[in-house]
């Protein structure tokens, strides 16, 4: 049978250790949308998904005839398909602000774990991903403050991006002091780690791992 086509059901094939991939099993989780999960590795990318997706990044969607890669669209298209609970604001002020947000995430954080999740990266470049990582993090942490979630009283698209990142920081080797200042993100990543959506979008690979 095709891995694609002939599909009655929205499947999702990810990586069992990857910070982009949990992010979409924690958005579907949320949301409750029912959707397939099939693990694969970037190193075992088959020629029928690649012919769709040439980059070969997970997570890859597959949605009846629609096929999306890159996890911010496949985020954005399952809050659109899927609209409650948005997990955007719904004003545009503040759905803005909320971009704006994830665009200096993506920029200084999500971008140095794909360099440290790449096992193709060199020391150098683990190294250089590392302390930058490590410096964009503490320099955020005045984002931290004392809502139950980041920047909101809701769960919202940014919890389902840096959660991810958080969890990975000791298996990363990357040490945020602990101080006055990081307690709000410490105390976050630990209602994090009790969220329902959280845990369980955990694969075996990763509780061993995290």
């Amino acid at each position: 049978m095709s891995l694609i086509s002939n599909r009655s059901s929205m499947v999702l094939f990810h990586n069992e250790n990857g910070h982009r991939s949990q992010r979409v099993r924690i958005v579907l989780l949320e949301k409750g949308i029912s959707c397939d999960l099939e693990p694969l590795t970037e190193e075992n990318i088959p020629k029928e998904i690649l012919e769709l997706n040439p980059d070969g990044h997970l997570p890859f969607l597959v949605d009846r005839e629609l096929s999306l890669y890159h996890s911010e669209l496949i985020v954005e298209y399952l809050d659109e398909r899927f609209p409650h609970p948005p997990l955007l604001p719904v004003y545009p002020v503040a759905r803005a602000q909320f971009r704006l947000i994830l665009l200096r995430i993506e920029e200084e954080w999500s971008k140095n774990m794909d360099v440290l999740e790449d096992l193709s990266s060199t020391k150098s470049q683990i190294n250089k991903a590392r302390s930058h990582l490590q410096k964009n993090i503490s320099n955020s942490l005045s984002l931290f403050d004392n809502k139950k979630f980041f920047r909101s009283d809701e769960f919202s698209v940014l919890d389902s991006v840096i959660t991810p990142i958080l969890l990975r920081l000791d298996y990363h080797q990357i040490k945020v002091p602990n101080k006055k200042g990081s307690k709000p993100m410490f105390d976050y990543i630990e209602r994090m780690q009790n969220l329902p959506s959280v845990k369980n979008s955990l694969t075996s690979l990763e509780i061993e791992l995290l």
